[in-house]
């Protein structure tokens, strides 16, 4: 896979033999993104952050981590598929240590197989630290 947030880097290294675009922005930070992965029908994985990797840090306070989480991930999901890209190539992040603290990070790992997958109607996961 590639990790990256440019579009351009993600088309160089789907066309140099890479299979999977992981997305650490969400496909939020390059507006192009989505349509790329979606013109190369490859898998991507989604991963939930907040801002930019200078401003995630500040970018911590939820009203319930899960179920914020989720349901940014689900806009993420559907922006996803309004540019074309078919479910089963979508995989979803949670993003443990992007944009949440300790606690956050700890709510999540241990409502990631319950609640969170509930509330993302059983949606492709991965988890990473």
């Amino acid at each position: 896979s590639i990790d990256t947030r440019h579009s351009a880097v993600a088309k160089a290294a789907i066309k140099a033999g890479a299979d999977i675009i992981n997305d650490v922005s969400g496909g939020t930070f390059d507006p192009q993104m989505l349509p790329t992965a979606s013109s190369l029908s490859v898998p991507i994985i989604l991963m939930h952050s907040r801002g930019t990797p200078e401003t995630m840090s500040k970018l911590t306070n939820y009203n319930n981590v899960v179920e914020d989480v989720a349901s940014e991930l689900w806009d993420r999901v559907h922006d996803a598929e309004n540019h074309g890209i078919y479910k089963w190539n979508i995989m979803l992040d949670a993003g443990i240590g992007f944009a949440k603290g300790y606690e956050e990070n700890v709510s999540l790992l241990k409502h990631g197989n319950g609640k969170l997958r509930d509330l993302l109607q059983d949606a492709s996961m991965l988890w990473g630290p």
